[in-house]
């Protein structure tokens, strides 16, 4: 007579740990919340919250920007306009003027998704090809999502600031004194605001988490030590790049 076996849980096994959850944990026990990440890995909630919270602030910068005091200040800081007649550059205003209103809602929700996608690839494939940390994409992926966890709070802090400012008070590039460009002075050589631009508190602290995320994957080949190092040096480098360019 054939014997049928059921296969019971292991009551050894840790519980599913929900997604709310790991967004605290990510907070307050990063370590624990991304070993966890990279043995069961999910992403869709926190990546659809970036991106409903991103697609918020675009519209309300769409609102509240004065977009021809916007362009103007830019046009006169970029020297490619110098050589340009007031014609050419009037044409050019009166385009930038009717159209950054009605597709700036896309800025954020585009910009959130292929960052967390190039980032994963980078960060993925420089462990793997490094540190021979053996992980898969998925992994490499939630990873980086759950790191974008300082993203979530900078956005509702500016989704406040921007629900009490007027409109005309925004800066679509500056909503948000966050970043060390917000404290230079106003103008600044391009290559500088670029720099400060990327000195920035939330993200630096999303680059710390990245780091934790991957060491706490396979702690056997990824020290911290060395994570901070891969993460932080490609960063450096990406940086230096946008300010030589910014200064060509």
């Amino acid at each position: 007579m054939a014997t049928t076996t059921t296969s019971l849980p292991d009551p050894q096994a840790p519980p599913p740990v929900s997604a709310m959850a790991r967004i605290t944990g990510v907070l307050f026990s990063p370590s624990k919340t991304f070993a966890d990440i990279a043995q069961r890995p999910s992403w869709v909630a926190p990546f659809l919250l970036l991106i409903a919270l991103s697609l918020g602030i675009s519209v309300l910068i769409g609102q509240k920007t004065d977009w021809r005091s916007f362009f103007e200040r830019q046009m006169n800081q970029n020297s490619r306009f110098d050589n340009m007649s007031q014609e050419q550059k009037d044409r050019i205003l009166e385009s930038q003027v009717t159209w950054a209103p009605k597709i700036s809602f896309i800025f954020g929700p585009v910009i959130v998704g292929v960052s967390i996608l190039v980032m994963s690839l980078i960060y993925w494939g420089a462990f793997n090809l490094f540190k021979g940390a053996g992980l898969r994409f998925g992994q490499g992926f939630a990873i980086t999502v759950y790191a974008f966890v300082p993203a979530l709070i900078s956005s509702v802090l500016a989704i406040i600031i921007l629900l009490i400012k007027k409109k005309g008070d925004v800066d679509p590039e500056h909503f948000l004194a966050s970043s060390l460009s917000a404290y230079l002075p106003d103008p600044s050589p391009k290559w500088l605001d670029m720099l400060g631009q990327s000195i920035e508190l939330f993200w630096i602290w999303t680059l710390i988490l990245i780091a934790i995320g991957f060491a706490s994957a396979n702690p056997k080949k990824i020290k911290p030590g060395s994570a901070y190092g891969i993460i932080f040096g490609l960063w450096a480098i990406w940086v230096l790049c946008k300010v030589g360019w910014a200064a060509l």
